[in-house]
């Protein structure tokens, strides 16, 4: 029986590592890795599988982003020392494209990531964050290479 670790086993470990390869596999090429692993399931209990995981975690497939003419550009944010300003600042990000907006405690409050077409674009967007009210600095990056090791983030 696979051993579970916060909700994910063994199955949807290796499902999810799959997917990170090539989110568009087909069910039975999922079932036939599954296999080869000691687990024998049919492509309706993956789909199955795969929607649940859907539902119960932040599952992110930005593969190859360069492959489909994407920047991804990475934004770290400093808001004003006011009360109010962070949340206005999180508020603000939420709607203006970024896919992923952070707010925590740290050398920067907020985070936020973006794809563009082209650095003009990313320019654009940095100087549009840049002129919030309640925010005192960015600095960015605009991502040039990854390396995604999947196994260490469903390590168990």
């Amino acid at each position: 029986m696979p051993q579970e670790l916060d909700g994910l086993d063994e199955i949807d470990r290796t499902i999810l590592r799959i997917l990170v390869q090539n989110p568009r596999t087909p069910y039975s090429d999922i079932a036939e890795q599954l296999e080869e692993e000691g687990f024998e399931m049919s492509g309706e209990g993956i789909r199955y599988r795969v929607s649940k995981l859907f539902e119960t975690t932040s599952i992110l497939l930005l593969t190859a982003p360069k492959q489909h003419g994407w920047e991804v550009i990475r934004l770290f944010i400093s808001a004003e020392d006011s009360e109010g300003a962070k949340g206005e600042t999180f508020e603000a990000l939420a709607d203006m494209g970024f896919w992923m907006n952070c707010r925590g405690i740290g050398s920067f409050d907020l985070y936020a990531v973006a794809t563009v077409s082209s650095n003009r674009d990313a320019d654009a967007l940095i100087d549009t964050v840049r002129t919030l009210e309640t925010v005192s600095n960015v600095e960015y990056m605009i991502e040039t290479d990854r390396m995604t090791t999947i196994e260490n983030y469903l390590a168990q």
